[in-house]
């Protein structure tokens, strides 16, 4: 029986909505907000990113987390139209089922302190991804600045925590996430890693010079691991010039890792933020705004045209596949 293809959006922040929402009486948000423009762009599956505002961090870290991640299965229960999975074979079940199927991750350490225990409880809780930092420092590592030159405090490797804690998410089958790790941490996780890592959203330092982008020496590391760089598409990560923030500039980042790494080593982790409510009170700066209002928007123009761009084989890897054959090595079927 032939299997379903899977359409993923490597990074989606709608757990910060799902737990607004729900605070404010809200029911079955994901399906009211989020399921028709997944549906029209054919996505049918997103890894949920548990993201803490830096005014949570560090005290209210770990209970926000949590409270995300309960909102979510209360969604769940009210939202047939998802599930939860925590290996590829799950994600493959859900989508032949007509489903959205979700992935956990951590995006930064911060919710589990220097606690190496947590890791387990929230792989118990369904997370199969961890991200080891977000743009800022954490007891495991440096996040890498959004300053066009990073302040040289903040371009620390991995802390001794930050090892053992990269070594417990190998060790129990879950995915390391390098994206906002900063330049010394990447190049630690390379050498060290026995299996695939990704970028789950992060496009080409080349192209457009922000630091968030992955240098050309990144995206070899990346792709000799057999790992999966995730298109961006915050603007700001697609061009320096505002006037060129386009999805054709998006487009040529994604051609600029087929040409150096192969059609093997690029994905799509969107990053939509501008639709998020609880993300634009006072995050997301004027001007500086994502290429495509939302899911159907960028189904449009951007889906539309990587299947347009690439033959059918390359381009069912770039838009879900590619990520898929990680999780399935590092997760399992």
């Amino acid at each position: 029986m032939m299997k379903t293809k899977i359409v993923l959006d490597a990074h989606f922040d709608m757990l910060l909505d799902v737990l607004t929402l729900r605070r404010r009486g809200g029911h079955a948000v994901m399906e009211e907000r989020f399921l028709p423009g997944l549906r029209a762009a054919g996505v049918n599956a997103v890894v949920c990113s548990v993201f803490i505002l830096d005014e949570l961090v560090p005290e209210g870290a770990l209970r926000n987390a949590l409270d995300q991640i309960s909102a979510l299965r209360a969604d769940l229960e009210e939202s047939s139209s998802f599930a939860l999975c925590r290996s590829a074979g799950e994600c493959r079940a859900a989508a032949a089922d007509g489903k959205v199927a979700l992935f956990l991750s951590l995006e930064g350490a911060e919710p589990i302190g220097r606690d190496i225990l947590l890791l387990r409880v929230f792989y118990e809780l369904g997370v199969r991804l961890l991200g080891l930092a977000w743009s800022r420092r954490n007891y495991a590592c440096d996040g890498v600045s959004f300053a066009a030159a990073p302040p040289v405090s903040s371009q620390g490797s991995l802390t001794d925590f930050g090892r053992e804690l990269a070594a417990e998410a190998c060790r129990l089958g879950m995915v390391i996430d390098v994206s906002h790790l900063n330049d010394a941490g990447f190049r630690e996780i390379a050498d060290v890693m026995k299996v695939p890592f990704i970028a789950s959203h992060s496009n080409c330092r080349s192209l457009a010079s922000s630091p968030r982008n992955l240098a050309d020496w990144q995206l070899a590391s990346l792709a000799a691991a057999g790992g999966v760089a995730g298109m961006n598409a915050y603007g700001p990560f697609a061009a320096d010039d505002p006037s060129a923030r386009t999805p054709e500039a998006l487009l040529a980042h994604l051609d600029y890792i087929v040409s150096h790494c192969g059609a093997g080593h690029a994905g799509m982790g969107l990053d939509l933020c501008a639709c998020l409510l609880s993300v634009n009170a006072g995050y997301i700066d004027e001007g500086d705004t994502d290429l495509f209002k939302d899911h159907a928007d960028a189904g449009e123009r951007f889906i539309k045209a990587v299947r347009g761009r690439y033959g059918e084989g390359e381009a069912d890897g770039i838009l879900g596949e590619n990520f898929m054959r990680v999780f399935e090595r590092v997760m399992g079927c």
